[in-house]
């Protein structure tokens, strides 16, 4: 019996790896293509069970993520049918289903499963675990910006001082730990030379501590915590994003 697929199995580190997505609710393939969206991979997508067959016959992707609940051929049925080929069944399977259907997904032989509702984080968990994923690179600007944000131990206020559309670094001696999530409100500054009516409207968003700078003598290092957001309300993205480019215009 063949045994789970691995990350060994994946391509070469230099090559970009194909994911295949299938869903037949669009706005959760466009969720997850957008947690993808800040790597290298190529992102292939099929609406039914039946079409993923047939795109991994005519072009074996690198792993394979299937809605368990889809019309005319359904993910467990479609995963039966890849993990029963001698070929197409070396391909990583994580099937996308709710916490009641999971042990039937097992039992259909795919190699994880991730459970409704996810974030970002849980997916690209999943995704990492059987293909190497290439970030790339992102446009940070350095920037201050107050930011007031909150956690289970108190509320506070710091600037940044630097931003990108996906994180920023947050000038605070404060020690939280790895992993701590906040909840943020950014406040830009407005376009120099504008007018007070200009000033972006605070952006509400989530994030998570990814890195901890702490005070240490002789150290040029400013002590701080690197942030990395967590599913950003789609307008807080663009505000960001726009932000970021009027300043490298300048």
């Amino acid at each position: 019996m063949r045994g789970p697929a691995t990350r060994r199995d994946a391509p070469d580190e230099g090559r970009v790896v194909r994911i295949l997505l299938v869903d037949d609710v669009l706005p959760l393939i466009e969720l997850q293509k957008n947690y993808l969206k800040r790597t290298t991979c190529r992102i292939l997508t099929a609406r039914t069970g039946s079409q993923a067959l047939q795109l991994c016959r005519l072009d074996p992707p690198d792993l394979v993520l299937l809605d368990a609940a889809m019309p005319e051929m359904d993910g467990v049925s479609a995963c039966r049918s890849l993990k029963a080929d001698p070929v197409l069944g070396r391909i990583p399977i994580v099937i996308v289903t709710s916490a009641d259907r999971r042990e039937e997904c097992l039992r259909a032989g795919c190699d994880d499963v991730l459970i409704k509702p996810f974030e970002s984080t849980a997916f690209l968990e999943r995704v990492r675990r059987f293909v190497p994923l290439a970030e790339r690179l992102e446009s940070r600007i350095p920037v201050s910006c107050r930011v007031e944000f909150r956690a289970r131990i108190g509320s506070y206020t710091a600037y940044t001082r630097d931003l990108s559309a996906h994180g920023m670094f947050l000038k605070s001696p404060r020690p939280f730990a790895v992993g701590t999530r906040l909840q943020m409100v950014i406040h830009l500054p407005r376009p120099r030379g504008g007018r007070p009516s200009e000033k972006p409207a605070p952006l509400p968003v989530e994030g998570e501590v990814r890195r901890i700078i702490r005070q240490a003598a002789g150290s040029r290092l400013l002590p701080g915590i690197g942030i990395r957001f967590v599913d950003p309300p789609p307008e807080a993205l663009r505000v960001i994003e726009e932000f970021i480019a009027a300043r490298r215009a300048r």
